[in-house]
């Protein structure tokens, strides 16, 4: 008894000096694998919900395509960050992201289907940023290679939910 409470007294003692461990990765990573995960999950996300509510072939084509896609470079960051000995990224949403989802979901009929293709755009615009930022200036290579291979994706996104919101379909 008196081993087990000298123990403790040694382990208790040695955390109270030690300073809060942060976690690995810069800081530039660390924000970029956030931003990426939750962009991820986003487009799934309202991807689900376009499949629930909308009737579009056009709209539901291009939710299956983010599903599939999507949960390709979720996967791939999520291998990049474990090689990398990093966190691995959130499947949480954003503040505003949340919004958007939950705007999107007030909708029914064609407004929701036009909601989702400036939604896409404008998503897939802010993310084309993060991927390309990270992919052009990133510290951790195996978290740069993964930024760089999803930039195409998200431009062949970027394109479609831009030409369909533009028709104001």
């Amino acid at each position: 008894m008196r081993r087990l409470l000298l123990l403790t007294a040694l382990v208790a003692g040695a955390a109270a000096g030690q300073e809060p461990r942060q976690d690995p990765g810069s800081r530039q990573t660390r924000e970029f694998v956030q931003a990426a995960g939750q962009s991820d999950t986003f487009e799934m996300m309202e991807a689900y919900s376009a499949l629930a509510e909308s009737r579009d072939a056009q709209v539901r084509s291009f939710a299956q395509d983010m599903l599939r896609d999507h949960g390709r470079t979720a996967q791939a960051l999520t291998a990049a960050t474990a090689r990398a000995g990093l966190k691995p990224p959130p499947m949480a949403l954003g503040n505003d992201q949340s919004q958007m989802l939950a705007a999107l979901q007030s909708q029914r009929g064609g407004d929701f289907d036009r909601t989702y293709w400036k939604q896409q755009a404008l998503a897939h615009r802010a993310a084309l940023v993060v991927q390309q930022r990270y992919a052009e200036t990133g510290d951790t290579p195996a978290v740069r290679q993964a930024a760089a291979a999803a930039v195409p994706i998200v431009e062949e996104h970027l394109a479609m939910a831009e030409r369909m919101a533009a028709t104001g379909q």
